[in-house]
């Protein structure tokens, strides 16, 4: 019987090793990423959804468009919001696209986008941003 009890109380003691374990071992942040990541490689982690944020103005017609995406899911449509001290019904006041990245496994990634009009066929004086990811 002792031996037991032994058994029950060390069983107790694993589980709750194990749980506090599990919630001091965080998960990575998400990193937030702006057009100036677009110059070198930026290193993200495995799994984690990381949000791009980029200066947009959907009032002109144009948004922010996925060209191509290597080892990512882009998830779409992107969230805009305005600066809350932008006067309500302002025409032309520029947003931001919360643009949401998840690298779906270890090694290269990269994004291609294009600022342009949807109606509008991809020309050379459409902005691009081309991003490069190493993902660990």
């Amino acid at each position: 019987m002792p031996h037991r009890m032994l058994f029950v109380a060390f069983a107790f003691a694993l589980a709750a090793s194990s749980a506090a374990n599990a919630a001091t071992a965080q998960e990575p942040a998400p990193i937030t990423l702006s057009a100036a990541n677009a110059v070198s490689p930026v290193s993200l982690p495995a799994g984690v959804t990381s949000v791009l944020r980029l200066e947009t103005n959907p009032s002109t017609g144009y948004a922010w468009q996925v060209a191509e995406a290597a080892n990512l899911r882009v998830d779409e449509p992107f969230e805009v919001t305005r600066d809350p001290a932008t006067p309500n019904g302002m025409v032309g006041a520029p947003e931001s696209a919360a643009i949401r990245i998840t690298p779906r496994g270890k090694g290269p990634a990269a994004l291609k986008l294009v600022y342009k009009q949807a109606w509008r066929d991809t020309t050379p004086d459409d902005r691009t941003l081309s991003f490069v990811f190493v993902v660990e």
